[in-house]
């Protein structure tokens, strides 16, 4: 499974945590039913942006990475993410990039002018099949902020994108059979994934925001270059996060903070569980209603987890297990998983299910949610 990652120029934001704790869910579901999972999640430290704030801070781009993924991994930790098993960085995956981008030229499927390296969309049938779009549709999809600004320019067409591009810039300046420079952001990606999960991947997530250009992008040239097909098995993608109706996202400022909320006073499960409250492909309106039911719903579960429960019941509590992990076979349905959670935890509280067979199945199952019920 490999998760895009986080550009560490500034503070995260929480949604960022709706990503990561839906995929952290979608790990520890999987391990759940004996699946072993290898999690890839990538570090994006060259970029524009990198680029553009080390500048204006003084600081190295190194330096940046440093503090902001330290804080991003502060919070991770409080909200009981678990680590992926690697953290690559572009800055360490030079090497690799450049054979990708070598392997594209030789196959005809990009061109070089004045030290840039163009991905030839034209060469690539199946380009926009993830979007569902044709090439016409593409060229006229609105800009989101998530497209980074290109040479136009130089291209042959406006579908074309960069795999590489000249820099002096400390930091984001390696040496290429280009010319010196720094890679393009799709090809960065393909090559990490590459390099750390083989040619082939099963699952490949991130935000709805990165579907085109960054996903669309990466399977083609992926694909192109290598001759594996196909580049993912299985392509998931997490609504946005929205804040007075408005994506919120870094460059519009518009941030709620993992750590102002904890700083508030509200506890972890409750985060956790207003972000796996509405399913993870809608868009998720982020209130202070959503925050305050959410935050009832894990102190019921916290009290459920600690109370006695009612006598021996033959274990009444399996068919509604059962019911959780039919909600979880089902495109990873946490709504309906969290409210089977709150089944359980009502039950227990009213005597209708036995403390010692409840109690456990109540403890487990709210681990494949990553929720700890108020236990070390």
């Amino acid at each position: 499974m490999y998760v895009c990652g986080i550009t560490p120029y500034d503070a995260g934001h929480l949604g960022h945590a709706l990503t990561y704790v839906v995929f952290d869910v979608v790990r520890r579901y999987l391990e759940f039913q004996s699946f072993e999972v290898e999690h890839i999640q990538n570090i994006t430290d060259v970029d524009d942006d990198m680029v553009r704030v080390s500048g204006e801070r003084g600081l190295s781009i190194a330096e940046l990475t440093e503090e902001t993924h330290t804080q991003f991994l502060r919070d991770m930790d409080a909200l009981n993410v678990l680590r992926p098993d690697a953290y690559p960085r572009v800055s360490g995956s030079i090497p690799e990039i450049i054979a990708l981008i070598s392997l594209l030229l030789e196959r005809g499927h990009a061109y070089e002018v004045e030290g840039h390296v163009f991905f030839e969309a034209e060469s690539a049938p199946a380009f926009g099949a993830l979007a569902g779009m044709t090439a016409d549709e593409l060229r006229n999809a609105p800009r989101t902020d998530t497209m980074p600004q290109e040479p136009e320019h130089l291209k042959r067409d406006t579908l074309d994108f960069l795999l590489w591009q000249p820099s002096d810039y400390p930091g984001a300046a390696f040496d290429a059979p280009w010319g010196r420079g720094r890679p393009g952001w799709h090809i960065e990606c393909s090559a990490m994934a590459r390099a750390n999960l083989g040619d082939r991947i099963d699952i490949h997530g991130g935000g709805s925001d990165l579907i085109y250009p960054h996903h669309e992008s990466e399977i083609v040239q992926s694909q192109y270059a290598t001759g594996a097909e196909p580049f993912v098995g299985y392509w998931m993608h997490i609504g946005t996060l929205t804040l007075d109706g408005v994506k919120m996202s870094k460059s519009l400022g518009n941030l709620v903070k993992v750590g102002e909320l904890l700083e508030a006073g509200h506890e972890p499960d409750a985060i956790r569980l207003a972000l796996l409250g509405t399913h993870y492909r809608e868009e998720h309106p982020w209130t202070d209603a959503v925050l305050e039911r959410a935050g009832e719903q894990a102190a019921l579960l916290h009290r459920a987890a600690a109370s006695p429960g009612g006598p021996p019941d033959q274990l009444r509590v399996q068919p509604l297990r059962n019911e959780f992990m039919d909600a979880m076979d089902d495109d990873f349905d946490t709504p309906r998983a969290i409210n089977t959670l709150l089944a359980i935890a009502r039950d227990l509280e009213s005597g209708a299910l036995h403390g010692a067979t409840a109690i456990p199945a109540l403890v487990e199952l709210a681990g494949v949610l990553g929720l700890t019920l108020g236990r070390e």
